[in-house]
């Protein structure tokens, strides 16, 4: 009765303005009902009335649809044109969508409104920025309220204005500010190096790109990526190499870092990361997306990033970070969307094409998904990563032998097992275990317990297995006890050892580890239903049910949806019977 291999492998909203805002008798009629979420479906009729447009706009922003929000306030704005409330969500629900022919307009008219609103300042600024009107961007700067905002992005804003006037003193006094402040060291020195390699100070571009290498630890690929372009321009093409060459020892094979080393092998001079202003300032949105990109609270990340690809809309690597933020949010259209724009002449093509494929997939697109994949794997036969996409999408339909096949063909592509392989053959490995073929199963996992070091997936995995078939028990015992250690707080895992517990007869303990689990893990209904078996055995039996009836609740697979209503109405006996009835029914019929 294991919970399912995607679960077990796993363990693989604006930034609201401060201030008060007046009370319009719009919003003071809809008062706090707009927000509660209740208004999920609206009529054309209602849509095109101020009051309802207000709502549907609410309710898009709500459901993350920045675009359709941004239309619905637009209507409502036709009917009380100067609501400073209604401007300013309709003006945040663009700039997040990233629709900036509709964000300038509406920043305009907000910056009238409330002069010193700092958002629509910077929209205006960065406006300017992008058509050469420099002084322009640093008047729009100067305008918005002083705080937090102004002093990170404001301060880089101005330096970069300063740079596309060629007026290399005043940039640097504007970066100074960051002068002793720790948290912008990384920030400050990278700029720096940026602004005096446009300018053309090699000197002083050497010594700032000598810091930020430092910052960085030398891990940060747009550090490393200028700093190779630097030095390779500079005639340093050894020291361009192994900045590149240390970086993907550090970090893993990373695909910018690749094409750098192939283009510099191949005789050629890469050009500046950034050439001019408003390639820096891109540059500066995108770092402030990518340090946001883990807080899923707010949608600060993607406004940045769309931001940055307003000043710079050949910019992939942001292009390919919003996509991934939007996969976060589950908005797979949204994400197919980012990552189709992304051109095939672009080094992050080839995975900007296999998250596509995987976002189709998650919208019950798999047909397309897979044809996706089957071409880049013909395109692309040296690449395993279109076969391991294959196979996973196989693998979460439970087709397991048509996903064992696909990475059947990447383990044979990848050649000699290395350490970087081990999820290839742990994923096979649950294929063969799925497929009722333990003893290549038991073979995979070994070799990819080994591979990666003692993994706590592939202990957890590999010890519940044995636990499940009661073979080398105490040794299995002791995988998933060190899989726990490692992974304290993964509700999958500790459920494994309160299931062998379970399986043990030690079912005190049992129910220790499966209470853990389910506070870890609430909304699994196998660990609900494993809490449930372990309350039955220690005798509390009311208990027992609650757990069963709360597994059924939480949708489980149709085959033990009946076992649970046997468990339920008979007790846990006969629905242990059911279950092996139900084991032994296609072994009748073959």
């Amino acid at each position: 009765m294991m919970s399912s291999d995607a679960a077990r492998m796993s363990g693989a909203p604006l930034l609201r303005l401060a201030r008060v805002m007046a009370v319009t008798s719009l919003v003071a009629l809809l008062g706090g009902c707009a927000g509660t979420g209740g208004f999920s479906v609206f009529s054309k009729e209602q849509a095109e009335s101020p009051f309802g447009a207000y709502l549907a706009g609410r309710h898009a922003a709500t459901m993350n649809d920045g675009s359709k929000a941004a239309v619905f306030y637009e209507r409502a704005l036709k009917d009380q044109p100067d609501d400073p409330v209604i401007l300013e969500r309709a003006f945040m629900a663009a700039l997040t969508a990233g629709d900036m022919a509709r964000a300038v307009p509406l920043a305009q008219r907000l910056s009238v409104i409330e002069p010193s609103e700092r958002m629509a300042r910077l929209t205006l600024a960065l406006a300017a920025l992008r058509e050469g009107r420099y002084g322009d961007a640093s008047r729009e700067m100067d305008a918005a309220a002083p705080g937090p905002f102004t002093a990170l992005v404001g301060t880089l804003t101005h330096a970069w204005a300063a740079v596309g006037d060629g007026d290399r003193q005043r940039a640097l006094d504007k970066i100074a500010a960051f002068e002793g402040r720790a948290a912008f060291a990384l920030f400050r020195s990278y700029h720096e190096a940026l602004m005096l390699d446009v300018l053309g100070d090699r000197e002083g571009a050497a010594k700032a790109f000598e810091k930020a290498m430092e910052a960085s630890g030398g891990g940060s690929i747009r550090v490393v990526q200028a700093y190779a372009s630097f030095a390779a321009r500079h005639g340093e093409r050894d020291e361009a190499r192994k900045a590149l060459t240390s970086f993907i020892e550090m970090s893993g094979e990373h695909p910018l870092a690749e094409y750098e080393l192939k283009r510099l092998d191949a005789g050629e001079t890469p050009p500046p990361l950034v050439a001019n202003a408003h390639e820096g300032v891109a540059e500066a949105l995108y770092g402030l997306g990518s340090a946001l990109a883990s807080d899923t609270s707010t949608n600060l990340a993607e406004l940045y990033l769309n931001l940055a690809l307003f000043m710079r809309p050949d910019f992939d690597i942001a292009r390919s970070l919003l996509g991934g933020a939007y996969e976060t949010q589950k908005r797979w259209a949204d994400a197919v969307d980012s990552y189709q724009r992304i051109g095939k002449s672009s080094p992050l093509y080839l995975n900007a094409q296999i998250q596509t494929a995987m976002s189709l997939d998650k919208l019950d697109r798999e047909e397309e998904a897979v044809r996706v994949l089957q071409r880049l794997a013909r395109d692309n036969p040296d690449r395993i990563e279109p076969l391991v996409a294959l196979g996973d999408i196989h693998r979460a339909k439970e087709k397991y032998a048509e996903a064992a096949a696909e990475y059947e063909r990447a383990i044979i592509l990848a050649g000699e097992p290395a350490e970087r392989d081990w999820t290839l053959y742990y994923a096979r490995g649950i294929c063969f275990e799925r497929l009722g073929e333990w003893d290549k199963a038991e073979k995979d996992l070994q070799l990819a317990l080994e591979l990666s070091g003692e993994h706590p997936l592939v202990l957890n995995y590999l010890g519940y297995s044995w636990i499940e078939q009661h073979h080398r028990l105490d040794e299995a015992l002791e995988m998933i006890e060190k899989a726990v250690e490692r992974r304290p707080n993964d509700g999958f895992i500790v459920d494994s050892l309160g299931w062998a517990r379970y399986r043990l007869g030690q079912y005190d303990l049992a129910v220790k580890y499966l209470e853990r689990a389910v506070e870890l893990q609430p909304g699994d209904p196998t660990i609900n239903e494993h809490l449930g078996d372990a309350f039955w055995k220690v005798g509390r039996r009311i208990e027992a049910r609650y757990q069963w009836s709360h597994a059924l609740s939480l949708e489980p697979e149709p085959v033990r949806e009946a076992i649970l209503r046997t468990k339920l109405d008979f007790g846990l006996e006969a629905g242990e019977k059911a279950e092996q009835d139900a084991k032994a029914k296609p072994q009748a019929g073959s």
